[in-house]
C-alpha cells in the first residue's frame, strides 16, 4: 500500500508540474511532428510510386505502426538508465537505497509520471490528426484491438524500464554507461520499427526482432498490423517471457549493485 501512494503522489506530482510548465510539451510535439511527420511524407512518396502498397502493406498500416513508435518514445522511459547513473556518480544512490521507500520502483514512478502528460496529449491529439488525414488500418475496428493493445503497451512500458534499468546498474562497476546504453538504444529503434517499419523487415531480420527483447519493447508497432489478428497472444506472450527473464536478472544486478554499495559506502 506504501508503494501504491508513493507512485500516485509522484505522478500526481509531475504530471500536475508538466501542465503547468508547457515548455517539454511543446518541445516533444515539436520533435514528433519533425522525425515522424517528415518519415510519413517520405513513405507516402514511395507508396504512391509503388501503387499504395509495398511487401504486401499499404500506407495507412505503415504509418500509424512509425506513429504508434515515436508516440512511445514521448514516454521517455529509456531515459530511467541516465537517471540511474546520475544517481550513482553524485552519490545520492547512497541516500536513496537508505531509505523505506525501494529505489528501483521509486525511479521506475519517477519516470512514468515524467513523461505521462505529453504521451497522453500527443497520443490523443497526434491520433485525431492522423486519422482525420489518412484513417485508420482494418485491424484499429475490431473489437479485440483496445484490450490486446493495452496490454502489449504495458508489457512494453515494463520491459523497457527494466531493460534500460540494468543499463544503468551497469553504473555500478562502469563510470561511464553511455556506450552500453547506445548500442542498446540502437538494437531498439532497429529492431522496433523506428525508421524501418517491422512489416518491411527481410525474413531473418524480422524474427530477430520477433524474439529478442528489443523488438518485444516495441511490440504495439505490430498491433496495426493484418497478422495482428492471429498473431496478438504470441507477441504478448513473448513480452511476459522477456520481462520474467529481465526481471530476474535486474533483481540479481541490483542486489550485487547495493551490496556493493554497503561495502564501499559504508
Amino acid at each position: 500500500m506504501r508503494e501504491i501512494r508513493l507512485a500516485k503522489k509522484i505522478i500526481f506530482t509531475l504530471v500536475k508540474d508538466r501542465v503547468q510548465y508547457n515548455g517539454r510539451l511543446i518541445a516533444d510535439f515539436l520533435s514528433i511532428f519533425a522525425r515522424c511527420g517528415v518519415l510519413l511524407i517520405l513513405y507516402w512518396y514511395v507508396f504512391k510510386l509503388n501503387n499504395g502498397l509495398v511487401n504486401g502493406v499499404t500506407y495507412i498500416t505503415i504509418a500509424w505502426s512509425m506513429f504508434l513508435y515515436f508516440t512511445f518514445s514521448v514516454l521517455r522511459l529509456r531515459d530511467i538508465s541516465k537517471e540511474i547513473m546520475r544517481d550513482i556518480r553524485s552519490g545520492s544512490v547512497e541516500i536513496l537505497l537508505s531509505k523505506p521507500v525501494s529505489y528501483f520502483w521509486y525511479k521506475i514512478w519517477w519516470q512514468i509520471g515524467s513523461g505521462i502528460y505529453p504521451f497522453l496529449v500527443i497520443i490523443i491529439f497526434g491520433g485525431i490528426i492522423l486519422f482525420s488525414i489518412i484513417g485508420i488500418p482494418e485491424t484499429m475496428s475490431l473489437g479485440l484491438f483496445i484490450p490486446t493493445f493495452l496490454v502489449v503497451f504495458a508489457g512494453a512500458a515494463i520491459l523497457s524500464l527494466i531493460l534500460y534499468s540494468i543499463v544503468g546498474f551497469m553504473a555500478f562497476w562502469i563510470e561511464d554507461i553511455n556506450p552500453i546504453f547506445w548500442m542498446v538504444d540502437k538494437m531498439v529503434m532497429i529492431l522496433g520499427g523506428s525508421y524501418l517499419p517491422v512489416a518491411l523487415f527481410p525474413s531473418f531480420m524480422y524474427k530477430i526482432a520477433l524474439y529478442s527483447p528489443f523488438g518485444a519493447s516495441q511490440f504495439i508497432t505490430h498491433t496495426v498490423y493484418e497478422s495482428w489478428k492471429t498473431n496478438w497472444f504470441l507477441l504478448i506472450s513473448i513480452q511476459i517471457f522477456w520481462i520474467v527473464i529481465l526481471s530476474i536478472l535486474a533483481y540479481i544486478v541490483f542486489l550485487k549493485a547495493r551490496k556493493k554499495v554497503s561495502v564501499n559506502g559504508g
